[in-house]
C-alpha cells in the first residue's frame, strides 16, 4: 500500500513536470518558428495554434496509458505581437488503477527584431577649419566631425554647434544630399559645416 502511494505521488509529479515541459517547449518552438525563423506557413492565429498542437502532441508521453486524455486550450495566439499562451489538462491512470489529473499553463513571448535599416548620418568640417580646431585632418579632404546611426523613418537630429575658429563663426549645417536636418531618414545623408 505504501509503495503504491509513493508510486502514485511520484507518478503525479512526473506527469506534471512532463506536461509543463511539453507546453513550454512547444510554445517556444512554435512561436520562434513563426516570428524569428519567418515560417511563411505560420502567419495567423490558426496556423500558429496548429503548429503548437503538432509539436505538443509529439512531446507528451503516456501512449501506454489507455485512459490518457488531454485537453488543450489556446488562450492567446498572435504572430504579429509574438505571443502564445496555452493551457492544458491531462487525465491519466495511476498504477493502482485510480484516475488522476494535472494541468499547466505556459506563456511565451518573442520580441521581433526591428526590420528597419539604420541610416548613417555624417557631419563634416572643411579640412582647413579642422586643422585650426586641432582635429585630425587630411589636406584637401573634409574631416568627419560626428556620425550617427538613425533608424529608417526617424527624424535626423542636429548634432550641435562645433566651435568657432578665430574670426570664423559656425553658421549652420548645409545638406550635401539635399535632405535637411529634421527630415525623416530614408537613406545615408551627409552635412557640411559652414563657417563665415
Amino acid at each position: 500500500m505504501v509503495v503504491l502511494a509513493i508510486m502514485t505521488v511520484h507518478g503525479r509529479d512526473l506527469r506534471q513536470g512532463e506536461l509543463e515541459e511539453a507546453l513550454s517547449l512547444s510554445a517556444k518552438q512554435a512561436l520562434e518558428g513563426a516570428v524569428i525563423s519567418g515560417d511563411t506557413k505560420v502567419h495567423d492565429k490558426d496556423a500558429l495554434s496548429a503548429s503548437f498542437m503538432q509539436l505538443f502532441l509529439n512531446r507528451i508521453k503516456g501512449e501506454e496509458d489507455p485512459g490518457l486524455k488531454v485537453q488543450v486550450d489556446i488562450l492567446q495566439a498572435d504572430v504579429k505581437k509574438g505571443m502564445l499562451c496555452v493551457h492544458a489538462k491531462e487525465w491519466y491512470t495511476h498504477p493502482d488503477g485510480r484516475k488522476g489529473s494535472c494541468e499547466a499553463t505556459a506563456t511565451y513571448i518573442v520580441e521581433r527584431e526591428s526590420r528597419k535599416k539604420n541610416c548613417q548620418v555624417s557631419y563634416y568640417i572643411p579640412w582647413d577649419i579642422a586643422r585650426e580646431l586641432g582635429l585630425d585632418y587630411v589636406k584637401g579632404e573634409n574631416t568627419l566631425y560626428r556620425r550617427f546611426a538613425v533608424s529608417e523613418g526617424k527624424k535626423i537630429k542636429d548634432p550641435g554647434v562645433p566651435p568657432d575658429v578665430g574670426k570664423m563663426h559656425f553658421t549652420g549645417w548645409e545638406a550635401v544630399d539635399g535632405i535637411t536636418i529634421g527630415s525623416v531618414a530614408r537613406t545615408d545623408v551627409n552635412y557640411m559645416a559652414i563657417y563665415r
